[in-house]
C-alpha cells in the first residue's frame, strides 16, 4: 500500500487559489463593457420627438395655392355658361384629390409613435445591476486573496486538522468556477444586449432614412405639384382674361340689342296705343253705323207705315215717339193725303155757320163767301177763312211740308180743328217720330 501524498504547502494551495493570468484582462474587459452598458443606459436619451417638418410652410402655400385654385374653378364654373373652352379643367379635382391624399400621407408619417425603447432600458438596467452585483462577488474574492497572501507563515502543525484547509480549498475552487461561469453568462448578456441595441439603432437610422426618403419624395412630388398649378394658372390666366373681354364685348352687344329692342318696345307700344284709340274709335264707329243701320230700318219701316218693334229691339232707351207704335202701324205721308180731303170737308163744314133761322140776304151773302174770297196777302179780306187756311196747308202737304200743314192747320178755328182733330192727330205722330229719329241719328 503506497504512502499518502505529503500535504501540499501553503505556497501550493495559495497558487493555486491565484487566477489564471488571462482571467484579469478578461474580467477588466467585463467590467469596461458593463461600465459602458450602464453609461449608455443612464445616458438620458433625448425626447422622441417628430423630426422637423420642413414642409409645413410649403404645405400651408400649398393649400393657400389650392384655395386659389378653388377660387378658379368657381370663377370658371360662372363663366362655363358663355364658354366650352375651359373643359379640361375638370381634370384638376383629380389631381388636387391625389395631391391631398399626399399631404395625408405625410401627415401619418409625422404622426407615427417613436420607437419604444423602454424594454431595452430595462434589459440594459437588470444586466447592469448583475454586473455590479458580479463586480461586488469579484472583490469580495480579490479581497479574501489578498487577505490570505497577507496573511503570515502558518506552521501546519499549528492549523487545523487536514480536512478543514481541504473543504476550504474546494470551496475556494467552487467559488472560484462560479464566479467565471458568471463573468462568462454576464459577458454573453452584455453582448447579446449590445448587438441587440445596435440592432435596435441600425433599425431606427433605417427608419430615419426611409422618413427622410420619404419626406425628400413628398417634397419632390410637392414641388412638381406646384410647379404644374403654377403652370395651369399662369396658362389660365390669360384665357381668363380673354373670356372677361369677350364677356364684357357680349355683354355691350347684348346691351346694345336689347336697348334697341327697348326703343322698339316703346315705338310699338306708341303704335299699340295709336291702334288701341283707333280699335276705340272704329268700335265707336261701328256702334254708330250699328245705330244708323237701326235708325234707317225705323225709317224704313215708320215710312213703310208698319210696326216698329222688331227694329226697336236693337235701340236702347228709344224715345216715347217711337215706342208708340211698337206693335201698332203708324201713319204714312202717302195715307195722310189721301185723308186730307175728308178731313179738310170736315174742317170746313165745322167752320161755315149755321143757316137756320137766317133771311134769304144772310144766306145768299153767306154762299157768296163761301165761293169768293178777297185776300191781302195771307190775310183774308173778305170769304171763308177756314177754306183759305185749308187750302195753304194742302198745297204744303202737297209740297211734303208735313209741319207746315200742321203749322196751317192750327191757324183754324176750334170747331174747325176739333173736326180735323183725328188727322193732325196722325200728322203730329209722323212728326214726332221723324223728329225723334233726327235726334237719334245726330246723338
Amino acid at each position: 500500500m503506497s504512502a499518502p501524498p505529503p500535504p501540499a504547502s501553503l505556497q501550493d494551495r495559495l497558487r493555486r487559489l491565484r487566477l489564471d493570468p488571462a482571467a484579469l484582462p478578461i474580467a477588466v474587459a467585463g467590467v469596461v463593457l458593463v461600465g459602458a452598458v450602464a453609461w449608455l443606459i443612464a445616458r438620458p436619451l433625448p425626447a422622441p420627438t417628430p423630426p422637423a417638418n420642413p414642409l409645413a410652410a410649403e404645405v400651408a402655400e400649398l393649400r393657400a395655392q389650392l384655395q386659389q385654385v378653388a377660387g378658379l374653378d368657381r370663377r370658371l364654373a360662372a363663366l362655363e355658361g358663355t364658354t366650352a373652352r375651359i373643359a379640361g379643367l375638370e381634370a384638376l379635382p383629380p389631381r388636387i384629390a391625389a395631391l391631398e391624399g399626399l399631404t395625408q400621407r405625410v401627415t401619418g408619417l409625422e404622426a407615427r409613435p417613436p420607437v419604444d425603447l423602454a424594454p431595452l432600458r430595462d434589459q440594459a438596467a437588470e444586466a447592469e445591476r448583475r454586473a455590479a452585483a458580479l463586480e461586488e462577488k469579484l472583490a469580495g474574492v480579490e479581497r479574501i486573496a489578498r487577505d490570505t497572501a497577507a496573511r503570515p507563515a502558518i506552521d501546519p502543525t499549528q492549523l487545523a486538522a487536514r480536512g478543514a484547509v481541504e473543504a476550504l480549498s474546494q470551496r475556494l475552487d467552487r467559488l472560484s468556477d462560479r464566479t467565471e461561469t458568471s463573468i462568462r453568462q454576464d459577458e454573453a448578456r452584455a453582448a447579446a444586449a449590445a448587438t441587440r441595441i445596435e440592432a435596435l439603432a441600425r433599425e431606427a437610422a433605417a427608419r430615419d432614412t426611409a422618413l427622410e426618403q420619404a419626406q425628400a419624395q413628398a417634397s419632390q412630388r410637392i414641388g412638381a405639384t406646384e410647379a404644374a398649378l403654377a403652370g395651369r394658372i399662369a396658362a389660365l390666366d390669360p384665357r381668363l382674361a380673354a373670356l372677361e373681354q369677350t364677356i364684357a364685348t357680349r355683354t355691350a352687344t347684348l346691351e346694345q340689342a336689347i336697348a334697341a329692342r327697348a326703343a322698339a318696345a316703346e315705338a310699338q307700344a306708341a303704335r299699340l296705343v295709336a291702334l288701341e284709340g283707333a280699335a276705340q274709335r272704329l268700335a265707336a264707329l261701328e256702334g254708330r253705323a250699328g245705330r244708323m243701320a237701326t235708325i234707317d230700318a225705323l225709317r224704313a219701316t215708320l215710312e213703310a207705315g208698319r210696326p216698329l218693334g222688331g227694329a226697336l229691339a236693337g235701340l236702347r232707351d228709344a224715345p216715347e215717339a217711337l215706342t208708340r207704335f211698337a206693335t201698332a202701324a203708324p201713319p204714312t205721308e202717302s195715307a195722310l193725303r189721301l185723308a186730307f180731303e175728308d178731313a179738310a170737308r170736315a174742317g170746313r163744314a165745322a167752320s161755315e155757320p149755321a143757316r137756320e133761322g137766317a133771311g134769304v140776304l144772310d144766306s145768299a151773302v153767306s154762299r157768296l163767301s163761301g165761293l169768293v174770297t178777297v185776300r191781302r196777302g195771307e190775310d183774308v179780306l173778305w170769304g171763308d177763312a177756314a177754306a183759305a187756311e185749308i187750302e195753304r196747308a194742302r198745297r204744303a202737304l202737297e209740297a211734303g211740308d208735313l209741319e207746315g200743314t200742321i203749322q196751317r192747320l192750327a191757324r183754324l178755328s176750334a170747331p174747325a180743328k176739333e173736326a180735323m182733330r183725328g188727322w193732325i192727330s196722325q200728322a203730329e205722330a209722323l212728326v214726332a217720330a221723324r223728329a225723334a229719329l233726327r235726334t237719334l241719328a245726330a246723338g
